[in-house]
C-alpha cells in the first residue's frame, strides 16, 4: 500500500507477474475488489498485456526463434517475454496512444479485462484518440482528459472486419457534431490499408463534459441514428447493428 491507501505501481507490477507471496498475492486481489481506482490501474496493465501478446508478441517471437536454436531456451524466453516486456512497456504505451474498444453488435461500449478480445473471432474494434497542443505536443486522450478549444485531435481505428465508421461527439449543452467523415451525413468507408481516418479536428470554443464515440458497422450507419442515441442514452450510447467505442472528456480553458 502506499500513503493513500492505495496498491503501489510495484506491487501490481509484480502481482502481473505473479511475484509476489501467496499472502499478500491474496490481500491485493482482495483489495482490487472493492477500490475502483486500483482496479482501473490493474484493467489497464492487463489490456496492455493482452494487447502486447495479440499484436506484437507474435511477431518478434518469430524473428526469436530463427536466432535461437535451443527450444528449452526458446520456451523459457516466451514465458518472460509475455510477462515482462508488457509490464515494463504499460507506461510508454500508454503515453502514446488510447485504445478504447467496443462490443460487437452493440452493447454499452464498454469493455472489462476479461472480454477485451474476442480470440479466434477476430479483434474488436477500437479506436486511439491523439491530441495536438501548442506548446506541449502530443498526448493520448484518456477517459476523463481534460482536453482545450483549439486542440486537434487525430484518430487511428482498428475496425476489425467492420466496412464503415462513423466518429461523432456530443456536448454537455447536447450539441452534435460528426467529425469523421466531418459533417458527414453517414458512417463512411474504411480503408484497410490505412489505420489513421482523414484530416483532424479542432475542438470548439464550448467547455464543459463531451462524449466521443466511434460507430462501426458492415453497412452504413445515419448520422441521425447515432444522434438519437447519444440523446437516448448519453453514457452508454447503442446502435442497431453496430460496435460503438466511447470515450468521454471535459474541454475546458487553459
Amino acid at each position: 500500500m502506499n500513503a493513500r491507501g492505495h496498491l503501489s505501481s510495484e506491487t501490481i507490477d509484480l502481482l502481473m507477474m505473479s511475484g509476489l507471496d501467496a499472502t499478500t498475492s491474496q490481500s491485493a486481489h482482495a483489495h482490487l475488489g472493492t477500490c475502483e481506482f486500483c482496479k482501473k490501474r490493474w484493467d489497464e496493465l492487463t489490456e496492455d498485456k493482452a494487447r502486447f501478446e495479440q499484436f506484437v508478441f507474435p511477431r518478434t517471437v518469430a524473428k526469436l526463434e530463427q536466432r535461437i536454436a535451443s527450444p528449452s531456451l526458446m520456451d523459457r524466453l516466451r514465458e518472460r517475454w509475455k510477462v515482462l516486456v508488457p509490464v515494463a512497456g504499460a507506461v510508454l504505451a500508454a503515453s502514446l496512444a488510447v485504445a478504447l474498444v467496443g462490443r460487437p453488435g452493440g452493447g454499452d461500449g464498454l469493455q472489462t479485462g476479461g472480454d477485451v478480445y474476442i480470440g479466434t473471432k477476430g479483434l474488436t474494434a477500437s479506436i486511439e484518440v491523439v491530441v495536438s497542443r501548442a506548446a506541449v505536443g502530443q498526448f493520448a486522450a484518456r477517459p476523463g482528459s481534460v482536453l482545450f478549444p483549439k486542440d486537434r485531435l487525430r484518430f487511428l481505428v482498428n475496425p476489425a472486419g467492420a466496412k464503415y465508421v462513423m466518429i461523432a461527439s456530443r456536448d454537455g449543452q447536447g450539441a452534435f457534431t460528426v467529425y469523421h467523415p466531418f459533417g458527414g451525413t453517414q458512417s463512411a468507408p474504411v480503408d484497410p490499408t490505412q489505420r489513421e481516418v482523414p484530416g483532424s479536428i479542432e475542438l470548439d470554443d464550448a467547455v464543459g463534459p463531451e462524449r466521443l464515440v466511434a460507430v462501426f458497422s458492415s453497412q452504413p450507419i445515419s448520422a441521425d441514428a447515432v444522434k438519437a442515441a447519444l440523446a437516448a442514452h448519453p453514457t452508454e450510447p447503442t446502435v442497431a447493428g453496430a460496435s460503438v467505442v466511447s470515450l468521454d472528456f471535459v474541454k475546458q480553458r487553459p
